[in-house]
């Protein structure tokens, strides 16, 4: 009996440390692209399921016990996860592997720039892994080359596509697409400056609209109700569209997230 209690302990300890994290992303895109890179040679988990808000986002017991078990953890940065102080010393942010003078405004929303993407975090993010994982060297530079590819060529259709919006302006309640808006030449107005929990206040859509009356579209997001943009789609006579900042709907990767909000934004500005 005690032979067969210290076989099944043993069994125990080797499952558990198959399935133990090498790393934990704190938000799905970084998800979708850590795990891209890496390919199936290591366990990649994930923090916060994408239909929670990481603005509000606080940490429960199971979870610093992840990130305790974790081999690195891949981070967004620029105040995004200010619970991750403890773990700064195995925790990458990808926002520190974008030059300064390319973010505007403090916002951390750099996913969501293929640009950004292709032209520095995909290439830092890459090297960081193959550092940590020297294994896995050639899978990650083989799978970060083509995404980087993936990208370029998303980047010059949306450039196509887009290009009769030129200056176009558009409304979001909250300032994800940023990036995405600025590497395309969209003009955007946002209600809100910070995180989802900030209110729309009635003075800030007053003042929108006694100023901004060519808007060609509105956009929400997934964890935003209509009726925060009801006020203005009533005034400008628009219905507004749902932009997804953190893959909602099971993509699969990074690139279809950004494939789908592509198509979205085309849709609202026809």
């Amino acid at each position: 009996m005690k032979k067969f209690s210290f076989i099944v302990f043993i069994i125990f300890l080797l499952f558990s440390s198959f399935t133990l994290s090498a790393v934990i992303t704190t938000i799905n895109p970084y998800y979708l692209l850590v795990k891209q890179l890496l390919g199936s040679g290591e366990i990649v988990s994930l923090l916060l399921p994408p239909d929670l808000n990481p603005h509000v986002f606080s940490l429960k017991p199971s979870d610093a016990k992840k990130l305790e078990e974790a081999k690195l953890i891949v981070a967004n940065g620029l105040g995004l996860e200010p619970y991750l102080e403890n773990y700064r010393e195995k925790t990458v942010f990808v926002a520190d592997l974008v030059p300064r003078h390319t973010l505007v405004d403090e916002n951390p929303h750099v996913w969501l720039s293929p640009i950004l993407l292709k032209d520095y975090i995909v290439p830092s993010l890459s090297k960081v892994l193959m550092d940590k994982f020297p294994h896995l060297s050639g899978e990650i530079e083989k799978n970060a080359k083509k995404l980087i590819e993936e990208l370029n060529d998303f980047t010059v259709k949306a450039r196509e596509t887009l290009s009769t919006y030129k200056g176009v302006k558009v409304i979001v309640v909250h300032p994800s697409f940023l990036y995405f808006f600025k590497d395309f030449g969209l003009e955007m107005v946002s209600l809100m400056e910070e995180g989802h929990e900030a209110q729309v206040s009635f003075s800030r859509i007053r003042e929108i609209l006694g100023s901004s009356r060519d808007i060609r579209a509105i956009f929400r997001e997934p964890q935003m109700p209509q009726q925060v943009v009801e006020p203005l789609e009533r005034e400008l006579k628009k219905k507004s569209y749902v932009l997804d900042p953190l893959g909602i709907d099971g993509e699969k990767s990074l690139l279809e997230l950004l494939e789908k909000n592509l198509k979205v934004v085309l849709e609202a500005l026809r």
